[in-house]
């Protein structure tokens, strides 16, 4: 193997979603949003940047982009009420699906494929 060169890690860099590349005054900018509402969602548990040695957070593309999804949602009107209903119905539609992913195939009661195919005429 060969070891990667600067160049090849500063273009891996770019390219992952996940690298914590912004600071946390950049990302307020970039979101219209104020350091506090990161702070917040920082609290809430949404997000989990990574922190600088110094202790300051930094923020990658993944974060913001959730972060962004957040304030739109605050910016349609989205009350409390109508966030706890979606949530409901959400975390409902989550454990369907994880039950029918889950539930273990009923190969014994359907009929196997050779019983279901036509007896060619002979």
């Amino acid at each position: 193997m060969t070891a990667q060169s600067p160049n090849d890690q500063v273009t891996s860099a770019f390219d992952d979603a996940d690298y914590p590349a912004y600071t946390m005054g950049r990302a307020a900018a970039m979101l219209g949003v104020t350091p506090e509402f990161l702070r917040s969602l920082d609290a809430a548990g949404l997000l989990t940047p990574d922190r600088s040695t110094g202790g300051h957070r930094r923020y990658s593309r993944t974060e913001l982009a959730l972060a962004a999804r957040v304030r739109e949602l605050l910016d349609s009107g989205l009350t409390v009420l109508a966030a706890a209903c979606r949530i409901t119905k959400l975390e409902r539609d989550l454990a369907a699906a994880h039950a029918r992913i889950t539930e273990p195939e009923h190969t014994d009661s359907a009929p196997s494929r050779a019983a279901q195919a036509p007896t060619p005429p002979g």
